[in-house]
């Protein structure tokens, strides 16, 4: 398995709708509600490309065999006051790839990144008792609180999301 930063992504866009679709028809509190319509995702995902080109984010891909199986983002504070600060957010494994430990070479990816940028502080959210819970823990977030019936999910129901903070 490789991980690398992509810079543009002209000729992921297919296999990144196709990445976003399987994590939110699995359940993947991220942002979208399933069903998810294709259109939604490629504006989604068109939007991130502008990001990037703007410099204010790093969206790191894990890859094998020339597939894409796994993405993350680094969201990077612009404020003056928050310089220090970065966001990890949209981790998301293909189903047909988790429990191979992409999720957590991925979020080590994103600590050497945020390190180099000379960021300090990482934060992240995740839906509460979600099983990234358990890797985020394992891999030193503390927990800051969570909110109830922050995000609804696709099955109509709000679910609380629980904060995570790590010095770096």
């Amino acid at each position: 398995m490789k991980i690398e930063q992509l810079n543009t992504l002209s000729e992921s866009y297919d296999e990144l709708v196709a990445l976003l679709n399987d994590s939110v028809e699995s359940g993947a509190s991220i942002g979208f509600l399933a069903p998810l319509d294709a259109g939604e995702a490629e504006l989604y995902w068109r939007g991130v490309a502008e990001n990037l080109a703007e410099g204010g984010r790093t969206l790191l891909i894990a890859s094998e065999a020339g597939r894409i199986t796994g993405t993350v983002q680094i969201s990077y504070c612009q404020k003056k006051n928050g310089s220090h600060r970065a966001e990890v957010e949209k981790l998301m494994v293909h189903t047909a790839f988790r429990q191979r430990g992409i999720a957590q070479q991925l979020m080590t990816e994103v600590e050497r990144q945020v390190q180099a940028n000379q960021r300090t502080l990482l934060v992240l959210d995740t839906r509460t008792n979600d099983t990234a819970s358990i890797l985020y823990r394992k891999l030193g977030y503390q927990e800051a609180g969570h909110i109830p019936q922050f995000a609804r999910s696709s099955t109509g129901m709000l679910d609380g999301t629980t904060f995570f903070y790590k010095f770096l």
